[in-house]
Protein backbone atom coordinates (compact mmCIF):
# COMPACT_ATOMS: atom_id res chain seq x y z
CA UNK A 1 0.00 0.00 0.00
CA UNK A 2 2.90 2.71 0.70
CA UNK A 3 4.11 1.87 -2.91
CA UNK A 4 0.71 1.99 -4.54
CA UNK A 5 0.65 5.62 -2.64
CA UNK A 6 4.00 6.92 -3.83
CA UNK A 7 3.64 6.61 -7.33
CA UNK A 8 -0.08 8.35 -7.68
CA UNK A 9 2.27 11.32 -6.00
CA UNK A 10 4.16 11.29 -8.44
CA UNK A 11 1.43 10.73 -11.31
CA UNK A 12 -0.35 13.71 -10.01
CA UNK A 13 2.82 16.11 -10.28
CA UNK A 14 3.38 14.91 -13.92
CA UNK A 15 -0.10 16.35 -15.01
CA UNK A 16 0.61 19.79 -13.42
CA UNK A 17 0.60 22.50 -16.11
CA UNK A 18 3.64 25.19 -15.33
CA UNK A 19 2.52 28.72 -15.94
CA UNK A 20 5.90 31.13 -16.96
CA UNK A 21 6.15 33.94 -14.76
CA UNK A 22 4.14 37.31 -15.75
CA UNK A 23 6.54 39.88 -16.78
CA UNK A 24 5.83 43.57 -15.56
CA UNK A 25 4.91 46.02 -17.86
CA UNK A 26 7.37 47.79 -20.76
CA UNK A 27 7.04 51.25 -19.68
CA UNK A 28 5.65 53.60 -22.54
CA UNK A 29 7.87 54.32 -25.75
CA UNK A 30 9.15 57.44 -26.02
CA UNK A 31 11.51 56.94 -29.02
CA UNK A 32 11.38 59.51 -32.13
CA UNK A 33 8.78 56.97 -33.55
CA UNK A 34 6.65 57.71 -30.37
CA UNK A 35 7.13 61.25 -30.63
CA UNK A 36 5.93 61.24 -34.66
CA UNK A 37 2.65 59.23 -33.42
CA UNK A 38 2.29 62.05 -30.87
CA UNK A 39 2.34 64.91 -33.63
CA UNK A 40 0.07 62.93 -36.20
CA UNK A 41 -2.51 62.28 -32.78
CA UNK A 42 -2.38 66.25 -32.72
CA UNK A 43 -4.20 67.18 -36.04
CA UNK A 44 -7.10 64.18 -35.31
CA UNK A 45 -7.24 64.08 -31.59
CA UNK A 46 -9.91 66.52 -31.15
CA UNK A 47 -12.16 65.67 -34.08
CA UNK A 48 -11.67 61.90 -35.13
CA UNK A 49 -14.16 59.52 -34.29
CA UNK A 50 -11.44 56.31 -34.23
CA UNK A 51 -8.12 57.29 -32.44
CA UNK A 52 -5.12 54.83 -33.15
CA UNK A 53 -3.98 52.46 -30.63
CA UNK A 54 -1.89 54.77 -27.85
CA UNK A 55 -1.21 54.54 -24.20
CA UNK A 56 -3.43 57.30 -22.73
CA UNK A 57 -0.32 59.41 -21.27
CA UNK A 58 0.66 60.00 -25.35
CA UNK A 59 -3.51 60.61 -26.20
CA UNK A 60 -3.36 63.48 -23.36
CA UNK A 61 -0.07 65.08 -24.66
CA UNK A 62 -1.33 64.89 -28.13
CA UNK A 63 -4.45 67.13 -27.26
CA UNK A 64 -2.39 69.74 -25.30
CA UNK A 65 -0.40 70.36 -28.61
CA UNK A 66 -3.51 70.22 -30.73
CA UNK A 67 -5.58 72.64 -27.71
CA UNK A 68 -2.26 75.23 -27.90
CA UNK A 69 -2.63 75.16 -32.04
CA UNK A 70 -5.87 76.08 -31.82
CA UNK A 71 -5.11 78.85 -29.22
CA UNK A 72 -2.40 80.28 -31.19
CA UNK A 73 -4.57 80.17 -34.66
CA UNK A 74 -7.38 82.37 -32.72
CA UNK A 75 -5.17 84.92 -31.12
CA UNK A 76 -3.28 85.41 -34.46
CA UNK A 77 -6.97 85.55 -35.97
CA UNK A 78 -7.95 87.89 -33.49
CA UNK A 79 -4.65 90.45 -33.81
CA UNK A 80 -5.23 90.53 -37.37
CA UNK A 81 -8.89 91.27 -37.68
CA UNK A 82 -8.12 94.35 -34.51
CA UNK A 83 -5.64 95.53 -37.16
CA UNK A 84 -8.36 95.51 -39.61
CA UNK A 85 -10.82 97.32 -37.49
CA UNK A 86 -8.37 100.18 -36.49
CA UNK A 87 -9.24 102.02 -39.89
CA UNK A 88 -12.89 102.85 -38.95
CA UNK A 89 -11.51 105.26 -36.41
CA UNK A 90 -8.40 106.55 -37.99
CA UNK A 91 -10.00 107.71 -41.09
CA UNK A 92 -12.22 109.66 -38.35
CA UNK A 93 -10.09 110.27 -35.55
CA UNK A 94 -10.22 113.95 -34.90
CA UNK A 95 -6.89 114.10 -33.31
CA UNK A 96 -4.92 112.57 -35.92
CA UNK A 97 -3.73 115.62 -38.53
CA UNK A 98 -5.07 114.85 -41.68
CA UNK A 99 -1.33 113.94 -43.26
CA UNK A 100 -0.92 111.34 -40.78
CA UNK A 101 -4.65 109.79 -42.17
CA UNK A 102 -3.21 109.93 -45.42
CA UNK A 103 -0.41 107.94 -44.81
CA UNK A 104 -2.12 105.89 -42.77
CA UNK A 105 -5.19 105.16 -45.88
CA UNK A 106 -1.84 104.65 -48.38
CA UNK A 107 0.31 102.28 -45.88
CA UNK A 108 -3.01 100.25 -45.72
CA UNK A 109 -3.38 100.35 -48.94
CA UNK A 110 -0.44 98.18 -49.82
CA UNK A 111 0.35 96.76 -46.47
CA UNK A 112 -3.11 95.75 -44.99
CA UNK A 113 -2.75 97.72 -42.01
CA UNK A 114 -2.46 101.61 -41.65
CA UNK A 115 1.08 100.90 -40.29
CA UNK A 116 4.53 101.09 -42.44
CA UNK A 117 5.69 98.27 -41.14
CA UNK A 118 3.75 94.99 -42.48
CA UNK A 119 2.45 92.50 -40.00
CA UNK A 120 3.37 88.61 -40.50
CA UNK A 121 -0.40 87.88 -39.66
CA UNK A 122 -1.92 90.56 -41.68
CA UNK A 123 -1.65 89.47 -45.87
CA UNK A 124 -0.64 92.19 -48.33
CA UNK A 125 -3.10 92.59 -50.77
CA UNK A 126 -1.43 91.59 -54.28
CA UNK A 127 -2.29 92.74 -57.86
CA UNK A 128 -3.40 90.79 -61.15
CA UNK A 129 0.26 89.66 -62.58
CA UNK A 130 0.52 92.22 -65.81
CA UNK A 131 1.49 91.18 -69.23
CA UNK A 132 0.59 90.58 -73.07
CA UNK A 133 2.00 90.47 -76.36
CA UNK A 134 1.36 93.25 -77.93
CA UNK A 135 -0.88 92.47 -81.25
CA UNK A 136 0.92 95.05 -83.38
CA UNK A 137 4.33 93.66 -82.80
CA UNK A 138 3.96 90.06 -80.76
CA UNK A 139 7.86 89.34 -80.77
CA UNK A 140 9.06 92.89 -80.30
CA UNK A 141 6.90 94.67 -77.11
CA UNK A 142 4.75 93.15 -74.04
CA UNK A 143 2.57 95.13 -72.68
CA UNK A 144 2.50 95.87 -68.98
CA UNK A 145 0.00 98.35 -68.69
CA UNK A 146 -2.57 99.67 -71.15
CA UNK A 147 -4.87 102.73 -70.07
CA UNK A 148 -6.30 103.84 -73.37
CA UNK A 149 -10.16 103.41 -73.67
CA UNK A 150 -11.07 100.20 -74.31
CA UNK A 151 -8.42 98.35 -72.04
CA UNK A 152 -9.49 96.33 -68.84
CA UNK A 153 -6.38 98.14 -67.26
CA UNK A 154 -8.52 101.84 -68.25
CA UNK A 155 -11.20 100.38 -65.72
CA UNK A 156 -11.53 102.49 -62.93
CA UNK A 157 -12.82 99.41 -60.60
CA UNK A 158 -9.42 97.36 -61.85
CA UNK A 159 -7.05 100.54 -61.72
CA UNK A 160 -8.09 101.15 -58.39
CA UNK A 161 -7.02 97.71 -57.00
CA UNK A 162 -3.90 97.52 -58.65
CA UNK A 163 -2.12 101.34 -58.60
CA UNK A 164 -2.57 103.36 -55.60
CA UNK A 165 -0.43 106.66 -54.56
CA UNK A 166 2.39 106.69 -52.32
CA UNK A 167 3.61 110.25 -51.42
CA UNK A 168 5.96 111.42 -48.77
CA UNK A 169 2.94 111.63 -45.84
CA UNK A 170 4.57 108.16 -44.70
CA UNK A 171 7.57 109.78 -43.70
CA UNK A 172 6.46 112.88 -42.36
CA UNK A 173 6.23 115.07 -45.44
CA UNK A 174 3.56 117.33 -46.76
CA UNK A 175 2.68 116.23 -50.32
CA UNK A 176 -0.87 115.39 -51.88
CA UNK A 177 -1.26 113.45 -54.78
CA UNK A 178 -3.90 110.91 -56.67
CA UNK A 179 -3.60 108.36 -58.94
CA UNK A 180 -6.92 107.63 -61.20
CA UNK A 181 -8.04 106.76 -64.67
CA UNK A 182 -9.20 109.99 -66.57
CA UNK A 183 -10.79 110.89 -70.09
CA UNK A 184 -8.82 112.71 -72.74
CA UNK A 185 -9.52 113.44 -76.11
CA UNK A 186 -10.31 110.12 -78.36
CA UNK A 187 -7.57 111.30 -80.77
CA UNK A 188 -5.26 110.61 -78.03
CA UNK A 189 -6.40 107.80 -76.50
CA UNK A 190 -9.84 108.31 -74.77
CA UNK A 191 -8.38 107.48 -71.55
CA UNK A 192 -4.63 107.35 -69.86
CA UNK A 193 -3.82 107.08 -65.94
CA UNK A 194 -2.74 110.38 -64.45
CA UNK A 195 -1.01 111.06 -61.34
CA UNK A 196 -1.56 114.71 -59.93
CA UNK A 197 -1.57 117.07 -56.84
CA UNK A 198 0.55 119.01 -55.18
CA UNK A 199 4.13 118.49 -54.22
CA UNK A 200 6.07 120.19 -51.49
CA UNK A 201 9.82 119.66 -50.93
CA UNK A 202 9.97 120.29 -47.43
CA UNK A 203 9.78 117.02 -45.68
CA UNK A 204 10.09 113.86 -48.22
CA UNK A 205 9.80 115.56 -51.09
CA UNK A 206 8.15 113.13 -53.08
CA UNK A 207 4.70 111.78 -54.83
CA UNK A 208 4.24 109.14 -57.12
CA UNK A 209 2.26 106.08 -58.16
CA UNK A 210 2.65 102.53 -57.40
CA UNK A 211 1.35 99.28 -58.08
CA UNK A 212 0.85 96.71 -55.54
CA UNK A 213 3.06 93.79 -55.20
CA UNK A 214 1.79 91.04 -58.16
CA UNK A 215 0.65 87.86 -57.42
CA UNK A 216 3.48 86.52 -59.10
CA UNK A 217 6.80 87.83 -60.93
CA UNK A 218 6.48 89.87 -64.19
CA UNK A 219 9.78 87.98 -66.91
CA UNK A 220 10.79 90.75 -68.80
CA UNK A 221 14.07 89.61 -68.81
CA UNK A 222 14.05 88.76 -73.17
CA UNK A 223 13.79 92.32 -73.66
CA UNK A 224 15.78 95.62 -73.82
CA UNK A 225 14.09 97.93 -71.13
CA UNK A 226 10.85 99.82 -70.45
CA UNK A 227 8.59 102.37 -72.78
CA UNK A 228 6.61 104.60 -71.58
CA UNK A 229 4.02 107.25 -73.30
CA UNK A 230 3.69 110.04 -71.32
CA UNK A 231 2.62 113.56 -71.46
CA UNK A 232 4.24 115.77 -68.43
CA UNK A 233 4.65 119.18 -67.15
CA UNK A 234 8.67 119.39 -68.11
CA UNK A 235 9.69 118.28 -64.90
CA UNK A 236 11.72 115.21 -64.42
CA UNK A 237 10.28 111.83 -63.18
CA UNK A 238 11.29 108.54 -62.45
CA UNK A 239 10.33 105.02 -63.01
CA UNK A 240 11.18 102.54 -60.51
CA UNK A 241 11.06 98.84 -60.74
CA UNK A 242 11.71 96.20 -58.01
CA UNK A 243 12.38 92.57 -58.27
CA UNK A 244 11.40 91.30 -54.35
CA UNK A 245 8.38 91.94 -52.10
CA UNK A 246 9.78 93.89 -50.05
CA UNK A 247 9.63 97.33 -50.16
CA UNK A 248 12.44 98.21 -48.13
CA UNK A 249 15.14 96.42 -49.97
CA UNK A 250 17.13 97.30 -53.06
CA UNK A 251 15.06 99.14 -55.80
CA UNK A 252 15.87 100.17 -59.21
CA UNK A 253 15.17 103.40 -61.16
CA UNK A 254 15.85 105.47 -63.81
CA UNK A 255 14.77 109.14 -64.70
CA UNK A 256 13.70 110.69 -67.51
CA UNK A 257 12.32 114.38 -68.74
CA UNK A 258 9.16 115.24 -69.86
CA UNK A 259 7.80 117.93 -72.39
CA UNK A 260 4.91 120.03 -70.87
CA UNK A 261 2.00 119.42 -72.84
CA UNK A 262 3.09 117.21 -75.32
CA UNK A 263 2.49 113.45 -75.69
CA UNK A 264 6.55 111.48 -75.81
CA UNK A 265 7.49 108.11 -76.19
CA UNK A 266 10.30 107.01 -73.25
CA UNK A 267 12.57 104.20 -73.48
CA UNK A 268 14.64 103.21 -70.38
CA UNK A 269 17.24 100.46 -71.22
CA UNK A 270 17.40 98.49 -68.12
CA UNK A 271 21.03 98.54 -67.85
CA UNK A 272 20.33 102.73 -67.28
CA UNK A 273 17.97 101.82 -64.07
CA UNK A 274 20.26 102.04 -60.72
CA UNK A 275 20.15 100.90 -57.84
CA UNK A 276 18.97 102.49 -54.29
CA UNK A 277 18.15 101.23 -50.73
CA UNK A 278 15.95 103.43 -48.23
CA UNK A 279 17.02 106.27 -50.68
CA UNK A 280 20.49 105.67 -51.24
CA UNK A 281 21.97 105.09 -54.35
CA UNK A 282 23.96 101.77 -53.65
CA UNK A 283 27.15 101.99 -55.95
CA UNK A 284 28.81 98.82 -58.26
CA UNK A 285 31.08 97.27 -55.86
CA UNK A 286 29.05 98.25 -52.70
CA UNK A 287 28.34 94.58 -50.79
CA UNK A 288 24.56 95.33 -51.30
CA UNK A 289 25.08 95.93 -55.03
CA UNK A 290 23.41 94.12 -57.99
CA UNK A 291 21.89 94.58 -61.09
CA UNK A 292 18.38 94.11 -61.91
CA UNK A 293 16.60 90.50 -61.72
CA UNK A 294 14.37 91.57 -64.81
CA UNK A 295 12.76 87.97 -65.14
CA UNK A 296 11.25 88.65 -61.63
CA UNK A 297 9.68 92.39 -61.58
CA UNK A 298 7.83 92.41 -58.54
CA UNK A 299 5.92 96.33 -58.73
CA UNK A 300 6.61 99.62 -60.87
CA UNK A 301 6.29 102.61 -59.49
CA UNK A 302 6.15 106.60 -61.56
CA UNK A 303 7.71 109.23 -59.15
CA UNK A 304 8.66 112.91 -58.78
CA UNK A 305 11.01 112.93 -56.19
CA UNK A 306 13.45 116.05 -55.21
CA UNK A 307 16.20 113.39 -55.29
CA UNK A 308 17.63 111.64 -57.97
CA UNK A 309 19.08 108.64 -58.06
CA UNK A 310 19.63 109.05 -54.25
CA UNK A 311 19.66 111.48 -52.23
CA UNK A 312 23.11 112.45 -52.75
CA UNK A 313 22.09 113.60 -56.32
CA UNK A 314 19.43 116.65 -56.51
CA UNK A 315 16.28 116.84 -59.28
CA UNK A 316 17.50 119.94 -61.47
CA UNK A 317 13.94 120.09 -62.58
CA UNK A 318 12.08 119.60 -58.96
CA UNK A 319 9.81 122.85 -57.78
CA UNK A 320 7.15 122.35 -55.15
CA UNK A 321 3.51 123.24 -56.49
CA UNK A 322 0.91 121.38 -58.37
CA UNK A 323 2.74 119.01 -60.88
CA UNK A 324 0.73 116.41 -63.33
CA UNK A 325 1.87 113.68 -65.42
CA UNK A 326 -0.33 111.41 -67.37
CA UNK A 327 0.25 107.98 -68.94
CA UNK A 328 -1.13 105.97 -71.80
CA UNK A 329 1.35 102.25 -71.98
CA UNK A 330 4.12 101.16 -69.96
CA UNK A 331 5.53 98.22 -72.29
CA UNK A 332 8.88 96.15 -72.12
CA UNK A 333 10.50 96.21 -75.72
CA UNK A 334 13.19 95.78 -78.19
CA UNK A 335 15.61 98.10 -79.02
CA UNK A 336 14.91 97.82 -82.38
CA UNK A 337 11.12 99.01 -82.41
CA UNK A 338 11.28 102.14 -84.46
CA UNK A 339 9.20 105.15 -82.04
CA UNK A 340 7.51 108.32 -83.66
CA UNK A 341 8.84 110.80 -80.99
CA UNK A 342 11.67 109.41 -78.38
CA UNK A 343 12.79 111.21 -75.08
CA UNK A 344 15.92 109.46 -73.79
CA UNK A 345 16.62 108.18 -70.39
CA UNK A 346 17.85 110.96 -68.41
CA UNK A 347 21.51 111.26 -66.95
Amino acid sequence: MVCLLTMTSVSDDATKTTTPPTRPPSPPDTSARARGTMHSLASTALHARVVPPATASLRRRAARVAVRGARADRKNRTMGNAVVAMASWWENAPFLPKEAKQAAKENEYFNGIPFPIPLPFVSKPKAKTPGRADPAAPDKRYVLFDFSEGSDDAKPERFDRVWGALNDVVMGGKSEAAASIVTIPSAEGGKCAKLSGVVEGDGGGFVSARTRNFVSPVDVSSYDGVQLRVRGDGRRYKLILRDTEDFFALSYSAGFDTIEGEWIDVELPFEDFAPAMRGNEVARGDSDYRDLRADRVRSLQVMLSKYGKGMGELNPTFASGPFAIEIREIAAFKKDVALAATATAAA
